[in-house]
């Protein structure tokens, strides 16, 4: 019996902080989704770039982080992709579902860029699109 109890507190304090941590990166993630398009800050920051090739990048990126397609053009080129990985996982030490991982290889894939040689904790949507236009 005793040990059942301790079983169920247990269980019960995880769904909570479980909970606590959703609804945190819920309300840190409506700074980016509270925004109108960005777009025309993409097209402004790349003037050379094609929507196309605006839109295929972010959906690498959306992909990764398995948000909707329709939030893609919700992130900005000044956007650091840790600080949007800080609002999906708010606190630390929690697992994650290898976002940038599967960013860095789909850019990888795609670019033929490796990130990993670049990354800095202070990279932005904008600095790792300026690369793929040099190889573009």
């Amino acid at each position: 019996m005793r040990f059942q109890l301790i079983v169920l507190v247990l269980v019960c304090a995880f769904v909570y902080l479980a909970l606590r941590n959703r609804n945190a990166s819920r309300r840190a993630l409506m700074q980016f989704w509270s925004r109108q398009c960005t777009g025309k800050t993409w097209l402004q920051a790349f003037p050379g770039a094609s929507t196309d090739e605006i839109r295929r990048f972010l959906g690498l990126f959306v992909d990764a982080f398995a948000f909707p397609r329709h939030r893609a053009l919700k992130v900005s080129p000044a956007d650091q992709v840790m600080a949007v990985y800080r609002s999906l996982y708010p606190d630390r030490g929690w697992p994650d579902a290898l976002e940038i991982e599967t960013f860095a290889r789909d850019i990888e894939r795609t670019y033929a860029i490796k990130i990993g040689e670049v990354w800095r904790d202070d990279i932005t949507l904008g600095d790792i699109f300026s690369m793929t236009r040099v190889t573009a």
